[in-house]
């Protein structure tokens, strides 16, 4: 009875080994950068997916697609990291790329397949907020030639004003000169009447 337990409890044993064995015998990815169903707006440099088991260097390799199918890249293990592959990404327009990956586990020697998706979404555009056009300069910021330019009854008000010799200063000596020659000439004819009345 006891022999029958456990041949039955070995059986049951080996059974979960081998179903083990079919769900965990390959390198299953783990996780990716981008990942899938991932939407990026500013593409990175490049493309990071590790797995669950060690990978073979010469039989695992992942690529980049676009939505038409065309190959854009491909990329294989990373020298430093066993469970990781690498790929470097050129430029993406907005749009729908395809990641196919194949795994080869040096731990079991199993094969894997699979692919994702990833979007590359458009770049936020500038906020028109922040140009400066040329009409937000005020036209009374710029001097123009008529503000510079002094009015002309404002203009060099120290010249209209400056002292001019008026007629009053000038016909003062001219008055005076008649009046001295006239006395002259009175004082001249009063002397001679009086020589002439002494002879």
């Amino acid at each position: 009875m006891v022999t029958r337990c456990l041949r039955s409890a070995l059986a049951a044993a080996l059974l979960l080994l081998n179903a083990g064995g079919l769900v965990f015998g390959h390198a299953a990815l783990v996780k990716a950068t981008p990942g899938p169903k991932d939407i990026v707006s500013a593409v990175p440099a490049e493309l990071v997916a590790t797995f669950s088991q060690n990978l073979d260097q010469n039989r695992s390799s992942i690529e980049l697609r676009d939505a038409s199918g065309t190959r854009l890249a491909v990329g294989g293990k990373d020298p430093a990291a066993e469970r990781v592959l690498r790929l470097t990404l050129p430029p993406l327009a907005p749009g729908t790329y395809t990641v196919r990956w194949t795994s080869f586990s040096t731990e079991d020697g199993e094969l894997a397949r699979g692919t994702y998706e990833f979007t590359v979404a458009p770049s936020p555009s500038p906020s028109p907020a922040g140009t400066t056009t040329p009409s937000a300069q005020s036209p009374s910021a710029v001097p123009t030639e008529a503000s510079i330019t002094p009015t002309p009854s404002a203009a060099t008000p120290a010249t209209s004003q400056s002292p001019i010799p008026g007629p009053a200063t000038a016909g003062g000596i001219d008055v005076l000169l008649p009046i001295v020659g006239a006395a002259l000439v009175v004082a001249l004819i009063g002397a001679w009447a009086l020589r002439r009345d002494s002879r």
